[in-house]
């Protein structure tokens, strides 16, 4: 499927666009345009059809995402680039990833995975078996007792060495079980491991702040192990 697709590398350093051609042909990618500024970009749009194009954001003239608000209807972008202080305002605009050069091959081909399921979303939901649906509750244990907790109600929760303090705009509970357990049984889809030492339900988000979010007044930070994938989710 991915050697079926249409590619377009924008950037103004020739050597970028090597390394991604380079990583494209190793899947066996054969329609490959190269631009090395987002004018001829513009022009290459004008005369046929891409599925995804890999975009730089520091190009003279015009910079990638000042040309990504001016595409209707763009194909998948991938954001490009050395700088990781773009990572907001490209997830904004709906990319589907963001690689922070030097890109390494496993991470291209991570961000690829990602194409590859939005090229085959039918034959993808028939693959995968149907999952059970997911309880809107937990119950936790807390000073003997178990305890029910709307999953709704969760603000944010917080690794303390063997316990966690799970808080809700009413209460805060502590319970004996690491962060790592109590995410896993957690929607992927309405909460996100922000840090080592956080958890967060994405709903409740007010704020991005650098590299921090606001939940009802608490500053929570993001690490850099977890920053592209939390900011996509907000996004999304």
């Amino acid at each position: 499927m991915l050697k079926e697709l249409h590619y377009m590398i924008v950037d103004d350093e020739p050597l970028a666009i090597d390394v991604l051609e380079n990583y494209l042909a190793r899947l066996d990618a054969a329609c490959i345009t190269r631009c090395e500024n987002a004018l001829e970009a513009f022009h290459a749009l004008q005369q046929k059809r891409f599925d995804l194009i890999f975009l730089d954001i520091e190009m003279p003239l015009l910079s990638g995402l000042e040309f990504l608000k001016t595409v209707k209807d763009p194909p998948a972008i991938i954001i490009t680039t050395a700088y990781r202080d773009y990572a907001v305002e490209g997830f904004e605009l709906e990319v589907i990833d963001y690689l922070v050069k030097p890109v390494s091959f496993p991470r291209f081909m991570k961000a690829m995975e990602k194409i590859l399921k939005l090229s085959r979303p039918a034959q993808a939901t028939m693959e995968q078996p149907q999952r059970p649906s997911t309880p809107e509750y937990l119950f936790l244990k807390v000073d003997k007792k178990f305890i029910k907790i709307l999953l709704g109600d969760i603000l944010y929760i917080e690794s303390l060495k063997d316990y966690v303090r799970v808080k809700t705009s009413e209460h805060s509970w502590i319970t004996y079980q690491s962060l790592t357990e109590i995410t896993e049984k957690l929607p992927g889809d309405k909460f996100a491991r922000v840090h080592r030492s956080f958890t967060i339900a994405l709903d409740k988000v007010s704020t991005i702040d650098g590299n921090c979010v606001d939940i009802d007044g608490k500053l929570i930070p993001i690490s850099r192990e977890h920053r592209q994938e939390v900011l996509r989710k907000l996004h999304r």
